[in-house]
């Protein structure tokens, strides 16, 4: 970075760099979000999706099904959490 220009002073340089700097750094994030947005949100999760999903640990979700407050679907030994049961559930925590 440390170019320089005859007549041009170098903090006016490292300013254009920074600006520079800034804008692509933008259009990552704002690709990135992009990317992630178009990409489609799983119905059935496991515990650990589930959890990151409401704000909770995957300990907590595991607690909630055994109390029978989150229903499951179950294939063979794998259990997964229907997104619209864990919004049914936000819902009605809702005050």
């Amino acid at each position: 970075m440390g170019t320089n220009y005859s007549g041009a002073p170098q903090a006016l340089l490292d300013d254009v760099i920074a600006v520079i700097r800034q804008g692509v750094m933008a259009e990552m994030q704002a690709a990135k979000k992009k990317n992630s947005a178009t990409s489609p949100q799983p119905r059935l999760m496991t515990a650990a999706q589930a959890g990151e999903y409401i704000g909770r640990t995957e300990s907590a979700i595991r607690q909630l099904i055994h109390k029978r407050q989150i229903p499951i679907v179950r294939f063979g030994r794998n259990v997964r959490v229907d997104v619209r049961d864990l919004d049914n559930l936000i819902e009605e925590y809702k005050q």
